[in-house]
């Protein structure tokens, strides 16, 4: 029975795979080596390609044929060894099978640098022509170099293959069969293909493609065709060499004639199969195209009133839309217009005396309105970005000035969790941009409001830093951090999704819509940037936001002029700090200055370097930066200290670092002896500021003379009606801007206000308009006002917030736009900052005529005489003696005016040197002083402007004139003695 099993397995071998089986030859001169190798492995197994005709390839019968097969069984009857085919196997799989040692030889292979590396080979049996086949209508390309950027189909793993991908010009399209890759290039998908002329012209003609041609390089040399084995075994490489070597001439032709000279007639089978299938197809589709005429005629019915359904849908959803913003809009207004009421009527409250309990009843007051007017702000900004509608502005800003009101804000909470506050900014990072300041405010404040809410304990942290640069844009980074409770890996994953947050738990701890990262993450990809967070349960979290700015050239360039002709490098400077984290962004922000300093964390070493440093050969400081916090008992404590320390030669100028929230501090700094307070985190360019402040004498090159501070610029009389049906809102804006030095005419209505400025139109400088009024609105008083007044700025102060109203403001005329609840001390700042330019621009008018009347007479000032004694003499009826008496008179009632025209211009008190100078020019022109009147005259004007730079060039020119003029009336006062 085992003898049977065994005879039977041996047929199924037999069977199931072809091979060739023969006697060895002995008439070749076999080495022992070889002769040991073949009675150890009668049987080679062979990984052939299927479709690789006429070398190899299986017919219809499944026998394996063509020229590789002949060689193989001359090979096999010379041996003696059994060449096994493994069937089932496309090429590719093969040549895998080849390289992973599962197949022990491919009997039709090229030989490649590649392919040396893993196979040995033998001496090629046949040589073969490579050729680009092309369409027949292809007239373009006869050379491998028309290929170059152009795609050429080619079997995959193949000779051509590694041919072709040394041509990185020329992109490849791999296919697994030479028959499939010529067919894509007779159809049109391919454009070339690249294989070798026997297999190409063996398909071409059995499958009927009439349409190909060849193209012949003749820089491409004849190929040839190998049998590779397995590295590791060289021996059989001897084996096949030396049969290959006993096969005639006369045999290699005639198995040559036998696979490339036969003509292959096409085979039409498959095309007449597809004629059948096709004409059945086409009655198919004819029978089953009635049945679905009839259906779809159903259908079309059944469509339209399911369209007319959706449109009626679209109408209601669009209704709903409309509803929902007129909602918003509604629910907005009416919102903020109380909730003005309640955070300006406690902010005046806070104004007034109040117990230590009732500030603190007042803060919980404005701490809560302002809460709910962030999540109305947040719905507002959901639903515009939702709808698609937030547009970003490109305006100019100050990104420092955007981080201190940034941090304004946010103070506050900050201070009452008692929490650390750090903020640290590359003080060589531009400060002037161009973008949508509002929108990057409201990034931040998002973070850092998200920030301090879930920290209970530790510090809230600011990082500005630049990543990059790329011609004019800055690539910066702002990071926020904190030690709070931090986040999952699950909660990071949802965190930007809407109305989302890490649990519900967190929503009944600390509150909040959910929000603000998600409106977060879509501003600053409208932007263009990005936005990463890293956070640790239980250590806290850290927000990174990128945005590419865009520098504002002009801005900056003329922030670096005024920067380099200041002069910080020899002010003397000591910092008392305690932390060693602010200590280095002090000592990088003085760097940046070009200051240098001395740094300590002891009070003690203070007074003792200051005590050291005034001695006879060291400069002293000139210069005490300290913390408040830093000496025990205070920083007032231990300025006084210093103060009153005798050692101390000369006491140096003090800038205190403050808690952004201790306003009663700020508000003892000048009895105290402290020269600055500047709150904390320090901003780079506030401690600049204050720097300059302080020691401007010393930093300034010294051709600015004069300087007038824009609120200073206002005269005590500007004049601002406020049009408000709202009595509360009406007290609550008379009662800011009042103390502030405005005066103010108050309107119930948009015709109230029309009517009122009509009678104090000399008066009123600036007009505040509410909208929504009764009687009439504030867009249709604003229409009537711009025709009685193109100039008269008037501002939009209302409770509206959607879009749109801003672009209604500017086409009724009214530029400015203030929104309701307000800040209080930010709409005095806003309404100051808008009178202010408003001057300027009016004080430019002036200065242009001032300039055009200094043009007209500088020709007359120049030739007018000193005193012009005739002129005079006319003045006084031709009477001589009168005429020295008053040039006596002239002469001492002006001895002082040079001493006190100086002082007053030096106090910046413009108005009165004006007065001082139009006394003189009155009478300079009443006794012929031509010169000095001409002076005097425009004089006048450019201090009645508050004109600086017409100031400088008239002063200098009048007290010469003055000057020159006593010279020349003092002797002729001596002579009217002596008579």
């Amino acid at each position: 029975m085992k003898r049977l099993g065994r005879l039977i397995m041996l047929l199924i071998l037999i069977i199931g795979f072809p091979s060739f089986c023969y006697a060895r030859d002995d008439s070749i001169d076999w080495t022992a080596e070889e002769l040991a190798f073949m009675e150890e492995h009668p049987v080679i197994r062979l990984g052939v390609d299927p479709m690789f005709v006429p070398f190899e390839f299986f017919d219809n019968d499944g026998t394996y044929q063509g020229i590789t097969s002949d060689y193989l069984e001359i090979i096999s009857e010379k041996t003696g060894l059994e060449m096994q085919v493994i069937k089932g196997l496309t090429w590719t799989e093969a040549y895998e099978k080849a390289l992973h040692g599962e197949v022990d030889m491919l009997p039709a292979i090229s030989k490649t640098s590649a392919r040396e590396q893993y196979f040995l080979f033998s001496e090629p049996y046949y040589y073969f022509k490579r050729v680009i086949v092309i369409r027949e209508s292809t007239e373009n390309i006869s050379s491998i170099e028309d290929l170059y950027r152009q795609t050429v189909a080619v079997q995959k793993n193949s000779s051509h293959h590694s041919y072709l991908a040394e041509y990185p010009q020329i992109n490849l399209s791999l296919y697994d069969s030479v028959e499939a890759a010529l067919t894509a290039v007779a159809n049109g998908t391919e454009t070339a293909f690249m294989g070798n002329l026997a297999t190409t012209n063996y398909l071409i003609n059995s499958t009927g493609l009439t349409n190909l041609k060849y193209v012949a390089f003749e820089a491409e040399q004849q190929q040839g065709l190998y049998f590779s084995v397995r590295n590791d075994w060289p021996v059989l490489i001897g084996i096949i060499d030396k049969t290959l070597a006993t096969i005639t001439p006369e045999e290699r032709i005639a198995i040559n004639s036998k696979w490339v000279g036969a003509t292959v007639e096409p085979d039409y089978g498959p095309i007449y199969q597809a004629i059948l299938i096709t004409s059945g197809v086409i009655i198919l589709i004819w029978l089953v195209s009635i049945y679905w005429i009839l259906r779809l005629r159903r259908e079309i019915e059944k469509r339209k009133k399911i369209q007319t359904d959706l449109e009626q849908a679209k109408q209601e959803a669009e209704a709903a839309n409309n509803i929902k913003s007129s909602f918003l809009a509604r629910m907005s207004h009416e919102i903020r217009t109380p909730l003005n009421a309640i955070t300006g009527m406690a902010y005046l409250v806070k104004k007034t005396q109040v117990t230590l309990t009732q500030k603190m009843y007042l803060d919980r007051i404005t701490q809560s309105a302002n809460t709910m007017l962030s999540i109305i702000n947040d719905i507002l900004d959901f639903s515009k970005i939702e709808a698609g509608k937030i547009e970003l502005e490109r305006v100019a800003f100050n990104l420092d000035l955007v981080i201190q009101d940034v941090i304004n804000i946010v103070s506050y909470k900050i201070e009452e969790q008692q929490l650390g506050f750090k903020l640290s900014k590359d003080p060589k990072i531009p400060n002037c941009y161009f973008g949508d300041a509002k929108r990057i405010e409201q990034i931040l404040l998002n973070l850092i409001n998200n920030a301090t809410k879930f920290t209970m304990t530790g510090e809230v942290a600011v990082d500005v830093r630049l990543v990059a640069r790329e011609s004019n844009f800055y690539h910066l980074a702002f990071t926020v951090s904190d030690t709070g409770i931090g986040m999952s890996d699950e909660q990071i994953k949802n965190l930007f999704e809407p109305f989302a947050q890490g649990d519900a738990s967190i929503n009944r701890r600390f509150g909040g819509t959910g929000l603000g990262l998600s409106i977060v993450k879509s501003l600053v990809e409208m932007m263009n940037g990005e936005i990463a967070v890293y956070s640790t349960e239980g250590e806290g979290s850290t927000f990174i936001v990128e945005l590419s700015l865009e520098k504002d050239q002009k801005k900056e360039q003329e922030y670096e002029q005024q920067v380099s002709s200041l002069y910080f490098n020899d002010i003397k400077t000591l910092v008392l700090e305690k932390t060693g984290a602010n200590m280095n962004i002090i000592d990088s922000y003085l760097g940046a200055f070009g200051m240098h300093c001395e740094l300590t964390t002891s009070p003690a070493s203070v007074v003792n370097m200051l005590e050291l440093e005034n001695g006879k050969f060291s400069e002293p400081f000139d210069l005490l930066i300290l913390d408040y916090n830093t000496p025990a008992g205070g920083g007032f404590k231990f300025v006084e200290m210093i103060q009153d320390n005798r050692k101390i030669l000369k006491k140096p100028r003090v800038i205190m670092l403050l808690p952004m929230m201790r306003e009663d501090l700020f508000d003892k700094l000048d009895s105290q002896g402290v020269d600055i307070g500047i709150g904390k985190p320090i901003i780079p360019s506030v401690l600049y500021n204050g720097i300059l402040e302080i020691f401007r004498t010393k930093a300034i090159v010294a051709n600015q003379v004069f300087k007038q501070e824009d609120k200073d610029s206002l005269e005590n009389n500007y004049g601002i009606l406020v049009v408000e049906d709202n009595k509360t809102n009406q007290l609550i804006a008379k009662s800011l801007l009042e103390p502030a030095g405005f005066r103010v005419w108050l309107g119930n209505d948009g015709q109230e206000g029309i009517d009122l400025f009509k009678v104090h139109r000399t008066e009123i400088d600036l007009i505040l308009m509410d909208l929504h009024m009764p009687v009439l609105n504030g867009y249709e008083a604003a229409q009537q006002i711009r025709e009685l007044s193109v100039e008269i700025p008037i501002v939009a102060m209302t409770a509206d917030v959607i879009e749109g109203v801003k672009e209604k403001c500017e086409s009724y005329g009214i530029h400015h736009y203030i929104s309701k609840p307000f800040n209080p001390e930010k709409f005095v700042e806003t309404i100051r900052k808008i009178a202010s330019a408003e001057t300027k621009g009016k004080e430019n008018r002036i200065k242009e005529a001032n300039s055009q009347s200094i043009e007209q007479n500088s020709r007359k000032v120049a030739d007018a005489p000193v005193l012009d004694r005739e002129e005079g003499l006319r003045y006084m009826g031709d009477n001589a003696v009168l005429y020295e008496r008053v040039l006596k008179a002239y002469f001492n009632e002006n001895q002082e005016v040079i001493e006190n025209l100086d002082f007053a211009i030096k106090a910046e008190s413009f108005q009165e040197a004006a007065q001082i100078v139009h006394k003189v020019k009155s009478s300079s022109g009443s006794i012929g002083a031509k010169q000095l009147f001409e002076i005097a005259k425009d004089f006048q004007k450019a201090l009645e402007s508050g004109a600086e730079k017409e100031i400088i060039n008239f002063y200098p020119q009048f007290v010469a004139a003055m000057k020159l003029l006593l010279d020349t009336i003092e002797p002729a006062e001596d002579s009217g003695g002596q008579e």
